[in-house]
């Protein structure tokens, strides 16, 4: 069977796993030589009509956004899986409609890189790292006006307490700081066993904050879950730190939040629209109070290998007929194992 793989990430070996279980691997791009991050020269966006040529054989399809017209067009597509967490760009609705599974690759590296990133935001933003910056680089020197705050003592909101809430809140242990969270979908047990106090409602976790982290998937639940009234209820002195997806927070009423001083700052590593548009107007708030990074500022060699080898992971257990282990769309399970199943 074919599996193919319109952008690799990784180098050919990589992949060595499904040519080992017989099947065939076909890269959409020629192989250049370079490093494993970039291991292709040909960076041409896809367009659907050479996706869909390039994959009318495929068995799998490793790829991070596979739309309705792509799927429907290879009849013996059995699973679509993305190398990352995210799988928000693929069409799930579409694949589940067709019979076809989807997968992501929630790898250890990859959730607890962003977990590292979001406690090293927290400290960037609370030691006020590039106000000093900026103010020895401007050839002044530091004033009592310009010092930052310790976390010791400080609460910290944790939004969702998943792989990554949880990440965050281990890696606060022995900060001295209070953690708190909010997730209708976690047992308070679960949250004891960290240290974390559950709260009621996102409101009471908005207000006792002095940093606000988010850690969820998007749904509809989730979608511009911090707009203009949830950011009203945060402290004046209180961070807001994204790293999980751009739809949780509305754009409009985070930038009228930072400009009139509703809260003190944010880093944002996720957008509404990736690449963030060159006109955005995130791109023209106070830089000393927002950092912004490209989605990757918890991505490491690492990670990008252990996302791969799920995904590799995946499309081998979907090509001897079992259910890939990190599908998403289990609603097509019963269906799936009647077309592909052993």
């Amino acid at each position: 069977m074919r599996v193919v793989v319109p952008q690799p990430t990784g180098l050919p070996d990589e992949y060595q796993a499904i040519r080992d279980a017989g099947h065939e691997v076909v890269f959409g791009r020629e192989y250049a030589r370079g490093s494993a991050d970039r291991p292709y020269s040909d960076r041409t966006p896809w367009t659907e009509e050479r996706l869909i040529e390039l994959c009318r054989d495929a068995d799998v399809l490793i790829h991070g956004a596979t739309r309705r017209a792509v799927m429907a067009a290879a009849p013996h597509l059995r699973l679509v899986v993305g190398p990352a967490i995210g799988y928000e760009r693929q069409d799930v609705e579409a694949a589940t409609e067709l019979g076809i599974a989807v997968a992501n690759s929630p790898s250890v590296e990859n959730f607890t890189g962003v977990a590292e990133t979001t406690v090293g935001l927290m400290m960037q933003l609370g030691k006020r790292y590039k106000h000093k910056e900026a103010i020895l680089r401007r050839g002044e020197w530091g004033t009592d006006a310009d010092r930052g705050f310790l976390l010791t003592g400080k609460t910290v909101g944790i939004i969702g307490l998943g792989r990554t809430g949880s990440g965050v809140a281990k890696r606060l242990q022995g900060w001295d700081c209070r953690l708190i969270c909010y997730d209708p979908y976690i047992s308070p047990e679960k949250a004891a066993l960290l240290n974390v106090e559950m709260v009621d409602n996102l409101s009471d976790l908005l207000q006792q904050s002095d940093y606000v982290t988010c850690h969820v998937v998007v749904t509809p639940e989730t979608t511009r879950m911090i707009g203009e009234e949830q950011l009203r209820q945060m402290k004046p002195t209180a961070y807001l730190i994204n790293t999980s997806r751009g739809q949780v927070i509305d754009d409009d009423a985070f930038c009228k939040a930072v400009n009139e001083g509703w809260i003190a700052g944010a880093a944002l590593d996720v957008f509404w629209q990736e690449p963030l548009a060159a006109d955005s107007p995130l791109r023209n708030l106070d830089p000393i109070k927002v950092t912004l990074t490209p989605h990757n500022a918890a991505t490491s060699p690492d990670s990008r290998v252990g996302n791969l080898r799920l995904a590799v992971q995946g499309a081998v257990e979907a090509l001897r007929g079992d259910v890939p282990t990190n599908i998403v769309n289990p609603d097509v399970i019963p269906v799936w194992k009647r077309r592909f199943g052993r």
